[in-house]
């Protein structure tokens, strides 16, 4: 049976400590008044989407933007295990000033690698996390219209690996909009096509249904 599943991905509203520069990863900060601006400004750019579901990180960030948005939108919300922030170990509630000095800092923040902070998670471990999560979400989906609330790290990994060969070289603002479509048919392999709002980039991959993985084109 061939359906259509199209998912947008949102990053939440600005928070307190985006403004302070600190590190959140699975720590947490309130939404500001332009992050709750934003967030609205996110649902109204999403009215005319025909979404049919607000799916969202359930850290507290997240959860405020989503709600903004399916209150919107008149939807329900639903909270998915592995759309959280990666975890930034020893990092997390510190200002970028004061972690920037560590040797692994570039590679940690703008590879695709194994390393990771102390106590915290790498961006391949922070990237199976959320594609298992959101394979689980694509495999019993049928014709809907999903949107994704969840965070800047999290989504710039997932995109960076069908756009660009850096993280550093993804760039998403708060309560920022990407769009992928999948097609699932009787073939092993369904093509994903995207379209990154901010950088006006098309992405495109393959995602194989039998294993749940997806894959650069």
């Amino acid at each position: 049976m061939n359906n259509k599943t199209t998912f947008y991905l949102a990053r939440h509203g600005q928070t307190e400590w985006n403004v302070e520069h600190r590190i959140q990863g699975q720590l947490d900060s309130f939404l500001t008044s332009e992050g709750e601006q934003q967030a609205s400004q996110l649902a109204a750019q999403c009215s005319e989407l025909n979404i049919t579901q607000v799916l969202t990180s359930s850290l507290g960030r997240a959860v405020q933007t989503a709600n903004i948005c399916a209150e919107q939108l008149n939807i329900t919300v639903k909270p998915v295990p592995g759309f959280e922030e990666r975890h930034f170990g020893i990092w997390q509630g510190k200002l970028v000033s004061e972690v920037n000095g560590d040797l692994n800092y570039n590679e940690i923040t703008s590879q695709i690698t194994d390393c990771k902070p102390e106590q915290g998670e790498s961006a391949k471990e922070l990237l199976a996390r959320f594609t298992k999560a959101l394979t689980n979400q694509l495999q019993t989906a049928n014709n809907e219209t999903f949107l994704i609330v969840s965070h800047g790290d999290i989504l710039r990994s997932f995109m960076a690996q069908f756009s660009q060969p850096l993280l550093s070289e993804v760039s998403l603002s708060e309560a920022s909009l990407s769009k992928a479509s999948l097609s699932k048919g009787s073939s092993k392999k369904a093509l994903s096509t995207g379209y990154d709002y901010k950088n006006a980039q098309l992405i495109a991959m393959t995602y194989d249904q039998e294993t749940g993985t997806f894959a650069k084109l």
